[in-house]
């Protein structure tokens, strides 16, 4: 007991049970270390610089960058050992755990982009060289673009680009989800393509929800003015402003062309951006959504597969916060204060059912 009580952060990190807590691939060694860390509060602090250190490093495997990880874990270790401390309880992180955890992500993402894909396509005037970020389930990527525009890219997403921009458009090409700030460059437009819609502007922010599986593709506005353009014949293209969002569903694959028949698009007003857009600020976000949609954002964001057995659980409605350092037990724990449910792990499934 006394050893584990003295436990520095890097013992932490080395701990094989602490990296099954991390990545929550055994449920005892979540409930072990969820144990530990309320029987010795006075380690909290240590606890949360390492597991924000170990999540950084294994994202950094995911990626298959070539990083020496143990210079890797002294450069992070000195960096976050010179921040001042704060308090704060272990399911809601500190403002300083939040920035400390984005900068980490931010620069294991930004070193995504030096592996992306390059695809060139010759045409009579020119050669046009492509990126091509794609973004496994369970990880997030941001990208800045030639002309200075930002992009943040969710898991499970594929976004491509040209390297350079020619001088009258801009266009690249995103499925899954992304977030764009689009930096006006005249009256060269910026063209978002996905399976279904082309969103056109000229410089704002807004996000584009496009997963093929979903069904439903979702422009929301934060700033400026987008127009959406079906990519289906006879459905008229909309113009949408500030707090809007454009969706479009569609009944699945069409027998004639292949593409999705969208059966209709409709405008909602006064939609909460903040909430819409949290997953870029690594923020898993509901405000009364029910089981069913939540357990789909839960299998991208720790890239687990969700089965709930029960019909009418699916229908059941939550609202909740977390950060990307909650695993997904944590998450299900915090609806069982509320729901009586119990869940198990069969085959890297978790199955979920009411009690």
């Amino acid at each position: 007991m006394n050893e584990l009580r003295n436990k520095s952060v890097e013992d932490l990190i080395l701990d094989e049970t602490f990296r099954e807590f991390v990545e929550a691939t055994n449920k005892k060694s979540v409930d072990f270390w969820n144990n530990w860390i309320q029987d010795h509060p006075e380690k909290a602090d240590d606890f949360r610089k390492a597991k924000t250190v170990l999540i950084a490093l294994l994202s950094s495997r995911k990626a298959e960058i070539k990083v020496d990880k143990e210079e890797s874990l002294k450069r992070l270790m000195k960096g976050i050992n010179k921040l001042p401390r704060e308090g704060g309880s272990m399911i809601n992180f500190s403002s300083f755990w939040m920035r400390a955890a984005s900068v980490i992500i931010l620069a294991i993402a930004f070193a995504w982009i030096w592996q992306l894909i390059s695809v060139y396509r010759n045409s009579p005037d020119q050669k046009i060289v492509y990126n091509e970020i794609i973004v496994p389930v369970g990880e997030k990527a941001q990208a800045i673009l030639s002309d200075g525009t930002h992009v943040w890219i969710n898991s499970g997403s594929t976004f491509r680009y040209p390297v350079t921009f020619g001088q009258n458009a801009r266009d690249v090409s995103l499925k899954g989800e992304a977030y764009f700030d689009v930096k006006k460059r005249g009256q060269s437009k910026f063209t978002v393509n996905t399976h279904d819609v082309r969103v056109v502007v000229l410089g704002t922010s807004f996000n584009v929800k496009a997963y093929p599986e979903d069904r439903k593709t979702q422009t929301t506005v934060v700033r400026g003015l987008v127009r959406v353009e079906s990519l289906v014949k006879g459905i008229e293209p909309v113009l949408i402003k500030p707090n809007q969002m454009a969706i479009l569903n569609s009944s699945g694959p069409s027998e004639a062309n292949n593409m999705k028949a969208i059966r209709s698009i409709k405008i909602e007003n006064k939609v909460n951006t903040v909430v819409i857009t949290s997953w870029k600020d690594q923020m898993l976000v509901f405000v009364d959504e029910s089981f069913g949609d939540i357990s789909i954002k839960m299998e991208r964001w720790f890239n687990m597969k969700i089965r709930i057995e029960d019909t009418l659980l699916k229908e059941e409605r939550y609202t909740g916060k977390f950060v990307h350092n909650e695993t997904v037990y944590e998450v299900l724990e915090a609806i069982k204060l509320t729901t009586p449910i119990e869940y198990t792990v069969k085959n890297e499934e978790i199955v979920i059912k009411r009690k």
